[in-house]
């Protein structure tokens, strides 16, 4: 599957190549991945469906704003509702992986996590998935615990991470350790970036950082390179949590500048072999996937931070 065959249906949004290209990276990415190389045939095999739905979502050929967004803006901040599962599938919708638990419908996330350290990080086992779901499922086929469209796979809690925002996958076989995230970000309210990247556990736990710009992350060239000032990342992910949200629909030209200079892909690694993607665009927003809030850093730790990358 390339871009050019990614035509996704869900709902009735703003036309945005961003998510194409978001989608189009998960589905390279893991050819490149062993740890994800099963999940990479598992999708195939169901036409992969993207779902991060009710939050967000694109029809690439509209061209007219959302009349009804779904997100919700107010002083209190801004409220993810919970997901709407369509009354409706069919045929013409592709999605990515989803899990059903506890009511929640958790997504593919950009946080990855190596092999040897997903085992370290195996909790309990909750369930599991049932691999109901595909682009013919009835509405029924959602409303069912471990509902999932990534095959039979077993679900765990990840130790040191809220099972209510966290939850992964694991499998070994034949020696070789299969693991992804799955991330609920929604029924929530996001008042500053402390209520989603505290989530995350950044803070005080980096222990090597690399970046790439938008081209190499666009062609999938993976030229990053190493940065070595680990006091600057730290000032700057400190000011995470003190960032102010915005509804990624009311900032939609961000996505639509290619110009590869605005635009830096930073990876984080941390103490637990977690690495965690974070976007910067040189505006001073800040991007998590799937959280589908843009954050404002107004410190000076941003700009000393993207001038480095270079």
């Amino acid at each position: 599957m390339n871009k050019t065959d990614i035509k996704h249906v869900i709902g009735k949004l703003v036309a945005d190549k961003e998510m194409e290209y978001r989608l189009s990276e998960k589905i390279v990415e893991k050819q490149h991945n062993k740890v994800s190389f099963k999940r990479i045939a598992s999708i195939a095999a169901s036409f992969v469906m993207i779902i991060c739905l009710g939050i967000t979502g694109y029809v690439f050929w509209e061209k007219k704003p959302d009349p009804s967004p779904q997100s919700i803006t107010s002083p209190d901040g801004i409220y993810l509702p919970k997901i709407e599962l369509p009354k409706k599938t069919n045929a013409a919708m592709d999605m990515i992986g989803l899990i059903m638990y506890q009511g929640r419908i958790y997504t593919q996330t950009g946080t990855k996590v190596n092999p040897e350290s997903a085992e370290k990080l195996l909790g309990e086992k909750l369930g599991t998935t049932k691999g109901n779901i595909d682009e013919w499922s009835r509405q029924d086929d959602y409303a069912v615990e471990f509902a999932s469209s990534i095959g039979k796979q077993d679900v765990y809690s990840v130790k040191g991470y809220d099972k209510n925002f966290r939850i992964m996958t694991y499998e070994k076989t034949n020696g070789v350790t299969y693991a992804e995230f799955y991330e609920c970000f929604n029924g929530i309210t996001v008042k500053s970036g402390a209520d989603v990247f505290d989530k995350l556990k950044i803070e005080n736990r980096i222990t090597a950082v690399k970046y790439e710009n938008f081209d190499s992350w666009n062609y999938t060239k993976q030229q990053y390179k190493e940065l070595q000032q680990l006091q600057l990342v730290n000032s700057f992910v400190n000011e995470l949590k003190n960032t102010v949200p915005y509804d990624q629909k009311d900032l939609s030209y961000l996505w639509n500048d290619k110009d590869e200079t605005n635009r830096k892909f930073v990876y984080l690694t941390l103490n637990d072999g977690t690495e965690v993607q974070l976007r910067l665009f040189k505006e001073g927003y800040i991007y998590y996937d799937c959280s589908h809030i843009f954050f404002k850093m107004e410190n000076i730790a941003f700009n000393n931070l993207w001038n480095v990358l270079k």
